[in-house]
């Protein structure tokens, strides 16, 4: 559905700036962001995010496609929706060339042509095409570089064969967005999976000792552990059993299929354990021994059951995809390359300091990307009606108001970002998906929301007295 590109807008239009996923196309000069109907003038020209070391190319009214980021100040009139833009900066991001690594989420269909290698791969929450001209590689992992010691190269070979690869396996891959979605391959590089000893120190660190809650005399149980970035902390566990194993079964059934049916003596499985604790906030963490903490608080906006599935496998995936020992390298890395610089950086740990912050805000956002897209594909595998993700975000919107998410992410990144975001997602990737056969509600998630608000009501009554 279209509008007219040229709009009069009323006295009560307002000076805006919003960043964003492009959702709908209309016309070189009409789109959609969200919720907000986009209208330019011909003559308005783009500005382009610079990216170090890369030179930004010529960027035309006709390249928006759905996906495409955008910062948009103008006028704006809230009862129309209608947004009539005085500047647009394009970060063009994976536009421009993508490099990731994820876990495999179905055995690669690939076929041996001539010397490379050719099909797809589905990782990541996206379809990668492997092309004749893609090269193909596998790297040993630290286990099996010390396996390999004096008896060659530790250093990625070619792959021989599609039999070396398993669920476990890691890829790590370049290339571009094709203009049909998919992305064209031009580097793939697999890499078994496994515990390393340091992360198998940080699950044992990150063990909670935990009290359980008395559910007959309504006593909330503890839950201490040591955390990552705030050092020791300590939860009260919801005193409701019903919510508790209700919170624990949505979880368990988005769990991916590989990982839920790993021998619970292999050193790949996550023992997830998922707990309902009191916090008025809107927030869920995952740890990656699979420790996941579900807020009380999002019983107050969530709608639906699958809005509750979507905030669950998006933490599931921090998990599954090594999210925070990944995390630990890159700023190591990254706090080593500031120091070289002669940047200041007081603390080795997670990143601290004005440069620090700046690199984790560009990190997290990258790993908060990836959760969004893996969490679609558990949560579909799972039943549920994807459609519900970004509705959580207009939810939260709704109750919370549309401002920034996190001081550690991205100053862009606010309710409309991942709202647009997974909006996005859905156009370019899921356009053939029959929402009909998916699960959005049931009657038990209205019952253990209400259950959850009464606590709370209980609980600040027996603090007022």
């Amino acid at each position: 559905m279209g509008f007219l590109c040229c709009l009069n807008l009323s006295a009560s239009a307002k000076e805006v700036t919003i960043h964003g996923f492009v959702t709908e196309i209309n016309s070189p000069t009409s789109f959609v962001i969200d919720d907000y109907k986009v209208t330019r003038d011909n003559t308005l020209t783009f500005e382009l995010s610079k990216t170090e070391g890369v030179e930004p190319p010529t960027f035309r009214a006709e390249d928006i496609r759905v996906g495409t980021e955008l910062e948009i100040k103008g006028e704006y009139e809230e009862e129309s929706g209608q947004l009539k833009a005085k500047s647009i900066k394009v970060f063009l991001g994976d536009a421009q060339k993508l490099k990731r690594r994820a876990l495999l989420e179905q055995m690669p269909v690939l076929t041996k042509n001539g010397s490379g290698w050719e099909g797809e791969i589905r990782a990541d929450g996206e379809r990668i095409r492997v092309l004749p001209t893609t090269l193909v590689t596998i790297k040993p992992n630290r286990a099996e570089r010390e396996k390999q010691k004096g008896a060659g190269s530790s250093e990625s070979a070619p792959l021989n064969s599609a039999d070396m690869l398993n669920l476990d396996t890691f890829v790590a891959y370049e290339g571009t967005r094709s203009a049909d979605g998919p992305i064209n391959a031009a580097k793939i590089e697999f890499e078994h999976g496994e515990v390393e000893r340091g992360e198998a120190k940080m699950w044992k660190k990150l063990e909670p000792e935990v009290k359980s809650p008395d559910y007959s005399n309504f006593q909330p149980g503890t839950l201490k552990m040591r955390d990552c970035a705030y050092g020791f902390c300590e939860h009260e566990i919801v005193p409701n059993e019903q919510a508790q194993e209700y919170v624990a079964r949505i979880g368990e059934s988005l769990i991916p299929a590989h990982q839920k049916e790993l021998s619970a003596d292999d050193p790949l499985k996550i023992p997830f354990r998922f707990f309902l604790v009191k916090a008025k906030s809107f927030n869920a963490t995952a740890y990656p021994n699979g420790v996941v903490l579900v807020h009380s608080g999002v019983f107050d906006v969530l709608q639906n059951e699958a809005q509750l599935a979507f905030v669950l496998a998006h933490e599931i995936s921090h998990a599954v995809e090594k999210h925070a020992w990944e995390a630990s390298h890159y700023h190591r890395k990254e706090l080593m390359a500031l120091r070289a610089g002669g940047a200041f950086i007081p603390y080795a740990g997670f990143a601290t300091g004005l440069a620090a912050d700046a690199i984790k805000s560009q990190y997290a956002r990258s790993l908060e990307n990836q959760a969004d897209r893996v969490g679609l594909e558990w949560m579909l595998a799972a039943g549920y009606d994807i459609r519900e993700a970004p509705a959580s975000w207009k939810a939260l919107s709704l109750k919370k108001g549309d401002g920034p998410i996190n001081p550690f992410w991205s100053s862009h990144d606010n309710k409309t970002t991942r709202r647009s975001y997974l909006m996005a997602e859905l156009r370019n990737n899921y356009s053939d998906v029959d929402f009909s056969k998916l699960k959005t509600d049931s009657e038990e998630f209205h019952h253990v929301a209400q259950a959850v608000q009464e606590f709370e009501v209980k609980k600040n009554a027996s603090k007022a007295k």
